[in-house]
């Protein structure tokens, strides 16, 4: 029988090494990453199902800036389509700060996002911190995951 512990601290001792390995590259994202998290960020907000479905991964998991559970693929779509159906409309978006680590086939993006929202009828401001992750499958990139936090 394989010894649990030893076994843990062999894969954590590997994945120290592959990630140290494979250089971060901080502040640089590739151009197709920025793109993708700005059309996954309008697609949700315009609650295009179709364009979700061809950037987050069947085991995505949303972790939103207002407390609640963890969202996995179709808890954010619905969420996407009851935003829309409420009459939410995107106003404005911006990425007024990104920093990007890239080990390999995956990056990691931390930044600051600034969002005017179209809510029951009134402009909303919302600006907070996002953590997104993305990886490269397949030759494509895909978003598996964020974290949002609202700063107030």
């Amino acid at each position: 029988m394989v010894n649990a512990r030893a076994l843990v601290l062999t894969l954590g001792l590997a994945a120290l090494a592959a990630s140290t390995a494979a250089a971060a590259e901080p502040e640089t994202a590739p151009a197709e990453v920025l793109a993708l998290r700005e059309a996954a960020w309008r697609a949700w907000f315009a609650g295009d199902e179709a364009a979700l479905r061809g950037m987050l991964p069947p085991e995505f998991i949303g972790i939103g800036w207002s407390d609640g559970p963890f969202s996995d693929l179709e808890r954010t779509l619905g969420q996407s389509r009851a935003f829309l159906a409420a009459g939410g409309r995107l106003v404005r978006l911006e990425f007024p700060e990104t920093r990007a680590q890239r080990y390999g086939e995956v990056v990691v993006l931390y930044g600051r996002f600034v969002a005017v929202v179209l809510a029951e009828g009134v402009e909303q401001n919302v600006s907070g911190r996002l953590t997104e992750l993305f990886v490269q499958r397949d030759g494509r990139w895909l978003h598996p995951g964020w974290h949002l936090d609202e700063v107030k």
